[in-house]
């Protein structure tokens, strides 16, 4: 039982680090995509 315990704390520990891992790399995403779609407006202004 107490293996199993702790099983489900490293699993939780991992499901929090991987979920703000992801939150982190799409935030770093849309920031890239939106300021590449910046500059090609400002490309197509000119």
């Amino acid at each position: 039982m107490i293996k199993f315990l702790t099983y489900e704390v490293y699993l939780s520990k991992f499901l929090i680090i991987t979920s703000f891992v992801l939150l982190i790399f799409i935030t770093f995403a849309v920031i890239y995509i939106s300021y590449i779609s910046w500059k090609d407006k400002k490309r197509l202004k000119k």
